[in-house]
């Protein structure tokens, strides 16, 4: 009798085991189902598949709405099997000024030295270079989004904000004056550590990719641009960027001198 009991009780675990696995596999199929229906009307099958396998290596828990679009990409609210936010950045790969307006960029890194003929691998370098951009900018203690991970076109790193809603970037919010120069001072600082820690420019800086956090901390945001030190238009890129903020601080009701601003950069903050 008490073998028959024994074997019963393995045939039980084997069934609780067996619905046990098809249970998961289904709310797996349904969460599949539910992320090709937000998404496969903007990404393609091999988009989805990466980040079908990021989900099935637990890079990923979840991914939820769109945070940010854009006419390249697309960044997603996603979360970590710990409760963590991360910023899912997707490029598109649909985009045909895409190749011709980011060559500039790529010709001359030396750590990138096969630029690919095929779009789709182009998309890919890119993919590759802001996660690159991003580690050595972070590691050398410039605020941007830590990176954690890259695979094809996505880029997954850390959320900027709180549970789903992004920081805002700079030409969204008013400041006063006061809130202004301590904004002022703080960008020039992390460009110049940019420069001269990281040996990194940005290379489409603007107030459009630069977010303001808690105690008007700032953020730098979209490095994929960003440029080593040594590449040739690497000053002309930091001249037009600085420019371009210095113009934002003045319309803004802040006294700025380009000139000046661009020396201290250069020294490092």
């Amino acid at each position: 009798m008490g073998w028959k009991m024994a074997a019963w009780g393995r045939v039980e675990k084997k069934v609780g085991r067996r619905e046990f696995l098809k249970d998961r596999e289904q709310r797996y199929l349904e969460r599949r189902s539910e992320l090709d229906e937000s998404l496969e009307e903007v990404f393609d099958r091999q988009t989805l598949m990466t980040l079908y396998e990021m989900l099935n290596a637990k890079k990923l828990k979840e991914v939820r709405g769109v945070v940010s679009s854009g006419k390249e990409s697309r960044v997603y609210h996603g979360l970590g099997w710990n409760g963590e936010e991360f910023a899912v950045k997707i490029y598109l790969v649909s985009s045909a000024e895409f190749r011709r307006n980011r060559l500039q960029y790529v010709v001359n890194d030396p750590r990138f030295k096969k630029i690919p003929r095929e779009f789709r691998r182009f998309v890919y370098l890119w993919s590759e270079r802001e996660y690159a951009n991003l580690k050595e900018a972070y590691g050398a203690g410039v605020p941007v989004p830590q990176p954690f991970h890259q695979s094809g076109n996505i880029l997954v790193m850390e959320f900027l904000g709180e549970n789903g809603v992004r920081l805002p970037l700079l030409h969204e919010e008013k400041f006063e004056k006061d809130e202004l120069e301590n904004i002022y001072i703080q960008i020039v600082d992390v460009l110049g550590r940019m420069y001269r820690e990281a040996g990194l420019v940005h290379g489409d800086l603007s107030q459009y990719n630069i977010m303001v956090g808690r105690g008007l901390k700032v953020y730098l945001i979209d490095l994929a641009q960003a440029v080593r030190r040594s590449h040739p238009m690497s000053e002309t890129f930091l001249e037009h960027g600085v420019k371009i903020l210095c113009s934002f601080f003045e319309k803004s009701g802040l006294t700025v001198d380009w000139g000046s601003t661009l020396d201290r950069v250069r020294r490092g903050g």
